[in-house]
């Protein structure tokens, strides 16, 4: 209705007005707004610059945003769904060997002394152990949770891997922005306690063997080193030797003991191993094959012989006297210096400096 009207007064002044004359606009008789000076494309250029800032900041932080801790974890789970499990079938000689995860340190990881902030070690640690856990244990999890899918339908209880500690020593520095690897593997277990280590390691610069559960990997990593043998060879001294070197190349290792639960339940890491099909059962008297039984029976001593050495080194590390011991050094009813505020940080930053400018007097605790 308003545009008619405004239509009907612009033609009763006539093609001009008092904005000069007019131009054919979007709708017949009314003027073309011209705005002078250059602010639209001040505004579009300031535009410009905010969207770039934004897409630049989420591209050097993209695992720190919102959420995205939960879709690694989830990207992990996916190797318990059948179509997402390796083809190779599952062998005692599979049990302690590492699983490879690669990530990075991005910005928001970046501490005081520009490097990797100690405390994100644990969250990649939480990571890695998942995919380990998700592909040598997928069988045995569809087993106890009634399926592979998200919601399987089934009456078992809750099933998962529960943490219960986790510890890490620093070696090397990770520098803003550089590549590194996570290899996660079983250290060793016992009536309830499954204890993985992960090592933190430069790329590239650990060769595996071989791949395994994965035989395509090696296959595809060798001919991607041999069409950049020439052009990417690192240049070496002659005292300097390629390959791995723990005083360069290790950053930091995590040692996570953790637990099956079925509900309330603890389900034993050996009965996981067995249903997992990294274990054969008990009797191996089933298999006709003699070979075949010999080999199995070789594999398991071998198991259990690295099973025994990784426990003594677990042991050195936490001990379950050790743990209450440090528990017992709490005091609930003992003097204490005061209360801080953590939170996000800004009220107390934003207190500091209201102070510091002479507006506030109190201090914000």
């Amino acid at each position: 209705m308003s545009t008619y009207i405004l239509g009907a007064i612009n033609d009763s002044r006539g093609r001009t007005g008092r904005y000069g004359p007019a131009e054919d606009g979007p709708l017949p008789g009314l003027p073309s707004l011209q705005i002078k000076g250059g602010f639209p494309s001040t505004v579009l250029s300031v535009h410009a610059i905010w969207i770039t800032l934004v897409v630049l900041f989420v591209a050097f932080n993209l695992k720190n945003l919102p959420f995205m801790w939960h879709l690694r974890i989830v990207n992990g789970f996916r190797f318990v769904c059948r179509s997402q499990r390796p083809k190779v079938p599952l062998r005692p000689s599979h049990i302690f060997q590492p699983i490879i995860t690669t990530s990075s340190a991005q910005l928001m990881e970046i501490d005081f002394n520009i490097h990797k902030t100690n405390s994100s070690y644990f969250s990649d640690a939480d990571i890695a152990r998942t995919h380990l856990v998700c592909t040598l244990f997928s069988q045995g999890i569809e087993q106890m949770r009634g399926g592979s899918s998200a919601y399987t339908g089934s009456a078992n209880p809750v099933f998962g891997l529960a943490l219960g500690g986790v510890s890490c020593n620093f070696r090397r520095e990770v520098r803003p922005f550089e590549q590194f690897e996570m290899w996660s593997r079983i250290l060793a277990w016992d009536e309830k306690w499954v204890y993985i280590v992960t090592h933190f390691v430069r790329k590239d610069s650990a060769k595996p063997k071989a791949y395994t559960l994965y035989p395509q990997q090696g296959q595809q990593r060798k001919a991607e080193e041999q069409l950049g043998s020439t052009s990417e060879r690192p240049a070496f001294t002659s005292d300097e030797k390629p390959g791995f070197k723990v005083e360069k190349d290790l950053f930091a290792t995590t040692l996570s003991k953790c637990v099956f639960k079925s509900g309330r339940k603890t389900v034993s890491p050996d009965h996981m191993l067995r249903i997992a099909g990294l274990l054969p059962a008990e009797d191996l008297s089933s298999t006709h094959d003699e070979d075949e039984r010999l080999r199995v029976a070789e594999e398991v001593q071998n198991v259990e012989a690295q099973r025994q050495r990784g426990l003594k080194i677990a042991a050195q590390l936490e001990t379950q006297k050790q743990q209450q011991a440090l528990e017992e050094e709490f005091n609930a009813s003992e003097e204490v210096l005061g209360r801080h505020t953590d939170g996000s940080g800004i009220g107390g930053v934003v207190s500091t400096l209201l102070q510091l400018a002479h507006v506030k007097s109190s201090q914000f605790l």
